[in-house]
């Protein structure tokens, strides 16, 4: 997995607000994890926590777990802790380590996993490695939830406009585009913009490779470790199950 903290510095101010358009998606997704959730086997791995959502959405609900997560980048760590700040009455929860998924000390057990915006940071070799990792760690009826972003396969993608915030006199605008590396990657182009009426007064533009692997390939893996892939009705999440 490739250092990905000088991306996510530039993703960073807009993240949450990014997240405001398919939050709603990502917590209906979640739901069918919290219910097979087994905290008394261990902490609840949050793979890539990003501004910790996910992390707190998990402390919220489940009262008696436990979360270890797991984020390389030290601007996304930051959002984390800040949110982190605001309840100390969490803290004795809630692990958040700065390695990547190879290099943290990972619990031996788990008591259940999320990978959201995670898998296409890893090449085939690495995402098959993570998906056993987990797996191994689950207990029996234990489940991970994945995400499999779109496009499913690599294609053109025209700029469009993913979020738009309107906050006070400025207004916070993303805007994305891609194209096809080979079959299973793709160059994203992200570019974040602050505005005062017409005139920017922030841009930051980053470009990253993002593997789109095929489910069918990815649900192989799975069922290679004991574990089965199941697709949340029409969505791009998934949950494996032990």
């Amino acid at each position: 997995m490739s250092d990905i903290s000088d991306r996510y510095a530039a993703t960073a101010g807009l993240y949450d607000l990014m997240a405001a358009s398919y939050r709603p998606a990502q917590l209906a997704a979640l739901e069918s994890l919290l219910a097979a959730l087994r905290p008394e086997a261990g902490p609840v791995l949050d793979l890539g926590a990003g501004s910790g959502l996910n992390t707190m959405a998990v402390l919220d609900r489940v009262p008696e777990a436990h979360v270890f997560a797991i984020e390389p980048s030290a601007t996304m760590r930051a959002l984390i802790l800040d949110k982190l700040a605001a309840r100390p009455d969490r803290h004795h929860r809630v692990t958040v380590r700065p390695e990547d998924f190879f290099s943290a000390p990972l619990p031996d057990r788990l008591g259940g996993a999320i990978a959201l915006g995670v898998l296409g940071h890893f090449d085939p070799g690495e995402r098959a490695a993570v998906i056993a990792e987990i797996a191994d760690r689950l207990p029996v009826g234990g489940a991970a939830l994945f995400d499999l972003q779109a496009p499913a396969r690599p294609q053109r993608v025209e700029p469009f406009e993913f979020t738009v915030a309107d906050i006070g006199d400025l207004t916070y605008r993303a805007i994305a585009e891609a194209w096809p590396v080979d079959e299973d990657r793709m160059r994203w182009r992200m570019s974040y913009l602050t505005l005062e009426r017409e005139r920017v007064l922030v841009e930051d533009t980053v470009e990253h490779e993002f593997h789109h692997p095929d489910p069918a390939r990815v649900s192989e893996e799975a069922e290679q470790v004991g574990a089965r892939l199941q697709r949340l009705g029409e969505s791009t999440f998934w949950l494996l199950t032990r």
